[in-house]
């Protein structure tokens, strides 16, 4: 919890310097209510219930993956509340605002199912999630999407990547869909952090001038 106050004082430190009164800053980070960091750590049971998209049995195997201690620790203690863009247009999501684009917006609702939790977005509305497949010292890698990467083919019933490298679209045909899998989420979303603390320190060092162009 340490490396977290120190992060969100220079946070505070920037936003303020940005304009936001000193009362203000004070009130982006704050303390979860038990409800929204329940929904955030019960996976299953939250997405099975709100998702848009998946039905309760296309999510069976997210009961396989829980959320890090030091990921709860850091919403429970400085949830995102009242806080406005950051560095290079990048906006931390609340809990209620996590729940809400992970059930319901595109990609993050397909990314979902693969263990992909959006936690944050960009001004071009592009998505940063936590990969819960890759935890390394309780903390998972985080990675970028951008919010074409993938969508639904009506007609096949599938989702479909519509980004990727040519050498991977090499593989397909023209008329054959390339469908989504975990494989393909990691060869094409490139990583910006090596932990979610890592993440959160370069943005709060404001290292992510235009995270966009930079990545995608």
């Amino acid at each position: 919890m340490k490396k977290f106050t120190k992060i969100i004082e220079r946070f505070e430190q920037n936003i303020i310097r940005d304009g936001l009164e000193a009362n203000e800053a004070k009130e982006a980070f704050g303390q979860a209510k038990p409800d929204d960091l329940n929904n955030f750590t019960l996976l299953y049971e939250t997405f099975a219930k709100w998702s848009a998209f998946y039905e309760e049995k296309d999510l069976e195997n997210l009961k396989s993956y829980s959320i890090p201690e030091t990921i709860v620790t850091f919403y429970r203690n400085f949830e995102p509340q009242n806080l406005p863009a950051l560095s290079g247009g990048i906006r931390l999501l609340g809990l209620e605002q996590i729940k809400e684009e992970n059930a319901s917006a595109v990609p993050s609702m397909f990314f979902v199912k693969f263990g992909l939790l959006t936690v944050a977005t960009t001004i071009g509305g592009n998505v940063i999630c936590l990969d819960l497949n890759e935890i390394k010292n309780d903390e998972p890698s985080v990675l970028i999407a951008d919010h074409s990467f993938c969508s639904y083919n009506d007609d096949l019933d599938v989702i479909e990547c519509v980004i990727v490298p040519d050498d991977i679209a090499d593989n397909y045909s023209d008329d054959e869909p390339i469908v989504l899998t975990y494989d393909l989420i990691k060869r094409c979303l490139p990583q910006v952090a090596d932990s979610f603390s890592d993440f959160l320190n370069k943005l709060a060092n404001e290292e992510y001038v235009d995270i966009e162009n930079e990545y995608l």
